[in-house]
């Protein structure tokens, strides 16, 4: 999917059907955010053109199940929000990452929200995040890139 801007729709909502998938909305709070937005609320951010959404959720959750069965390879749907700062830079604010419900996939998804961190076990689990958003951006660049023009 790429980066977009937020227009308006906080916090992101899925697209997958809810008869299916169950609920998917987001979990990501404006408290996650704003902790972060250097004195913007996000309804401003979200005006200004500040806040994008990395969101490879919707294309990755129908395939979680499956994926995880594996003993050797797991797997999450992310989300990913970043704030233009004044120096044009983008910074990440959170991370969600999403499993199917353990139970039944009707049931929606398992989702946790990442913030940044420097120190501590959160520091860890902050890169951990981010790699997963970094694989998850990459598959689906080749998915779409190359895969689909054969």
């Amino acid at each position: 999917m790429g980066g977009k801007v937020v227009e308006s729709e906080f916090p992101p909502q899925s697209k997958l059907d809810p008869t299916v998938y169950g609920d998917q909305t987001s979990k990501m709070t404006e408290e996650h955010l704003e902790i972060n937005l250097e004195g913007l609320t996000v309804d401003k951010a979200i005006k200004g053109q500040r806040l994008f959404i990395l969101d490879h959720h919707d294309v990755f959750m129908p395939f979680l199940r499956r994926m995880n069965e594996s003993k050797s390879s797991k797997a999450y749907a992310t989300r990913t929000i970043l704030f233009l700062k004044d120096d044009g830079t983008l910074k990440p604010l959170a991370i969600e990452l999403s499993l199917p419900h353990p139970g039944q996939q009707q049931l929606g998804a398992y989702s946790k929200v990442i913030l940044p961190a420097t120190l501590g076990v959160e520091s860890t689990v902050w890169l951990l995040a981010k790699a997963h958003v970094i694989v998850n951006d990459s598959c689906y660049h080749q998915l779409i890139s190359h895969w689909f023009e054969l």
